[in-house]
């Protein structure tokens, strides 16, 4: 077992993380830094400073098959404690874009109820360079335009969004040490 670095100050980064976090989630398109300057292994250390801040023992993750391994889920046993889920109901999951992840399978059967909503990570590429969203809605006084490198499975979930407010599921984006996010009652149109 390899265990790697966690943040640097554990409880400042810890908080920093979570407020920078809350900023993107409450101010949909943003993107924001975390305080982490290594991921561990093939995750970025954006994804990996999510896990560390979000993910609890109460809190069970599904982790993508593609970027499931032992390291991963050493580290996330022994810093965060969290329980490995093979359930898409999970209330957090960790995907790559190569996967292309669809969101709608987690908000499906029981993950309709908006308590039991699952909040998916998403590695990208770039946060730049793809497909234009215009993004309105809570948290947004002006439509926002953004252009995350998404997988085309995302992206035509975002265009149908089967899933109403308030089901459905919150987007975390993830590259390199930078995130941002798409709760589940933005409005996006895909350009």
């Amino acid at each position: 077992m390899t265990l790697l670095a966690s943040f640097n100050h554990p409880v400042a980064d810890a908080q920093c993380a979570f407020r920078r976090i809350l900023k993107a989630m409450s101010e949909p398109g943003v993107m924001v830094s975390l305080p982490l300057q290594q991921g561990w292994g093939a995750l970025s250390p954006a994804a990996t400073a999510v896990l560390l801040t979000l993910v609890d023992q109460e809190s069970p993750l599904w982790i993508d098959a593609k970027i499931d391994n032992e390291q991963l889920r050493s580290n996330l046993r022994f810093h965060t404690g969290v329980p490995i889920s093979d359930s898409c109901g999970a209330s957090f999951a960790l995907s790559h874009a190569t996967s292309q992840p669809n969101p709608a399978d987690f908000a499906a059967g029981d993950n309709l109820s908006p308590e039991k909503s699952t909040t998916l990570i998403i590695e990208v590429p770039s946060l730049n360079g793809g497909l234009t969203l215009r993004l309105s809605g809570p948290g947004l006084r002006e439509t926002r335009a953004i252009a995350p490198q998404l997988p085309e499975s995302v992206l035509e979930y975002l265009r149908t969004r089967p899933h109403p407010f308030p089901q459905g599921v919150d987007l975390i984006f993830t590259c390199g040490e930078a995130m941002m996010a798409l709760p589940r009652s933005t409005d996006v149109e895909v350009c």
